[in-house]
């Protein structure tokens, strides 16, 4: 009997790790996650002079950024200590996601504080393009940094780029040291 092999829809995700066809399921506790990031990320109040009713509603999106974000965090959480083999490439993809935002809000709040530190970025777009550009190498050289203090956080974005990421993801591939 076939169809007592496939779970009705209404039953909670497998939680053994196992292959699923619709692909998403494993990926969804990270989506969620970065999901969290981004809208805590263009939600965060950078700049305190705004009215009081626009200040409300970015820290409520703020707050609801980080509640979707700790929501998945959990679940993942949940996911691994119920046996369940840990997803690599999902807890992977959230570490990076967060990493980028945060090296984004870094470059951006440099750029607000002490201004002419970057030549290019003004927005918080502009800032997650140059550090999105910047880890993966391309640099156009539309944004780039001027001042010290910046030259200083992108030296450490790349060191980190080099460093941590290729060593997560080297960690992430299967050895191929059994044959």
């Amino acid at each position: 009997m076939a169809e007592d092999a496939v779970p009705p829809p209404d039953e909670p995700d497998d939680l053994e790790g196992g292959d699923d066809a619709r692909g998403f399921v494993r990926w969804q506790h990270p989506v969620w996650a970065c999901v969290g990031v981004l809208v805590t990320y263009y939600a965060v109040p950078v700049r305190w002079g705004g009215s009081t009713s626009a200040i409300a509603v970015s820290l409520l999106l703020t707050a609801a950024g980080l509640g979707v974000l700790a929501w998945a965090m959990v679940l993942e959480l949940r996911h691994v200590r119920a046996g369940a083999e840990m997803r690599t490439a999902g807890v992977l993809t959230m570490m990076v996601v967060l990493v980028i935002t945060a090296f984004s809000l870094a470059f951006y709040l440099v750029e607000l504080l002490a201004p002419r530190q970057f030549v290019g970025l003004s927005t918080r777009t502009d800032a997650l393009y140059f550090t999105l550009s910047t880890m993966a190498t391309v640099g156009y050289g539309d944004v780039h940094a001027e001042g010290q203090l910046a030259r200083a956080l992108v030296c450490a974005l790349i060191v980190f780029s080099v460093v941590v990421v290729a060593s997560l993801v080297r960690s992430a591939v299967p050895s191929r040291s059994g044959r």
